[in-house]
């Protein structure tokens, strides 16, 4: 019996260790910067209250955006552009090194919530940009699907844009993954 015990413990320690190095890190904001059409820049940590109101206030059309700065504590800067309506440019830059995502997905994209944007690696490097594959993800729109936004994963492989795909809410329980 005393043998078995020692089976299934050090079982569930491979088992769980297994699970946990497959593990993606995920990183929030460190700080947001909005630069609004006024050229008047706002700054907020990714703990501030006012984020949400600031979040919403863009999303409604209250507040035009220039540009927005998304700073992580690795060092990722996420930037993106606008001409007043529309997303012109997102982009992500680490030191020198700087890619982009393609211009037919851009035209897509419409309200990002700032608020919820994060970024994901494989949790065995330290940064993104060291990783093989990363992901941003937000949610985006002004319509909701069983309480939830759809949400937006843009893909980089090998520091390259590769794909994006929108999650849609489609049951209490369900989510619906489609190409953006």
């Amino acid at each position: 019996m005393r043998n078995l015990k020692v089976f299934f413990l050090i079982f569930s320690l491979l088992a769980f260790a297994s699970i946990y190095a497959h593990k993606d890190r995920g990183e929030y904001p460190k700080s947001v910067k909005f630069i609004f059409d006024d050229k008047e820049p706002l700054v907020l940590n990714y703990d501030d209250s006012r984020l949400g109101n600031i979040c919403d206030e863009i999303i409604s059309g209250k507040r035009k955006l220039t540009e927005v700065y998304v700073t992580y504590k690795t060092g990722e800067v996420v930037n993106v552009k606008f001409d007043g309506e529309n997303c012109t440019s997102i982009d992500i830059m680490c030191k020198n090194k700087r890619v982009f995502v393609e211009k037919n997905i851009l035209k897509k994209i419409k309200g990002i919530h700032f608020s919820t944007l994060t970024l994901s690696w494989s949790s065995d490097y330290d940064k993104a940009f060291s990783s093989s594959y990363f992901t941003i993800s937000f949610d985006m729109g002004t319509e909701r699907f069983y309480d939830e936004f759809p949400n937006v994963q843009l893909f980089f492989k090998k520091q390259v844009f590769s794909n994006a795909e929108v999650w849609k809410q489609i049951s209490k329980n369900g989510r619906q993954g489609s190409k953006l």
